[in-house]
């Protein structure tokens, strides 16, 4: 199969759910913008051999797009894991902190990156989403599950 005839980089399945529908639909649009950035990128790598750098405006373009709706998913996470009194807050937080600088960086040298380093970041980010909600997310759900059910039987 060629770069091309492949329209998705991640498959959103069954096993990625944390049973919190609404961390669940954030997730799944993480999933979404990260499918987004691959199509922009391979999309573009055709007219970019040719000598055209468009690819580099839609790539800019898809992670604007990705920064802007991490920053709120992580808000609306850690907003949660607080309420609960999780207690590996501190340390899901920076995690958080980490990935935003990672691709606030990207976006900032954007001008400067070859095709490769867009793929290469794109590899990032789909191991870093992936890993990031099956095993890090996943260690908070019971927690918050209780928590919610808690607080829909106290009204």
């Amino acid at each position: 199969m060629t770069v091309d005839e492949r329209k998705i980089y991640i498959t959103w399945e069954k096993k990625f759910e944390l049973g919190i529908p609404v961390i669940d639909e954030q997730h799944k649009r993480l999933v979404q913008l990260c499918n987004h950035l691959y199509t922009e990128i391979v999309g573009q790598q055709t007219e970019s051999r040719a000598g055209n750098l468009n690819w580099q405006i839609a790539f800019s373009s898809a992670l604007r797009e990705t920064v802007d709706y991490v920053q709120t998913h992580f808000r609306d996470e850690e907003k949660l894991l607080s309420a609960i009194g999780y207690p590996a807050f501190t340390q899901h937080k920076a995690q958080h902190q980490q990935f935003v600088a990672k691709i606030t960086e990207m976006l900032s040298d954007f001008q400067h990156i070859e095709s490769q380093d867009a793929i290469n970041f794109l590899h990032f980010l789909y191991n870093w989403i992936l890993e990031h909600i099956a095993v890090e997310d996943k260690q908070y759900v019971s927690a918050v599950i209780a928590y919610l059910k808690n607080r829909q039987n106290n009204g």
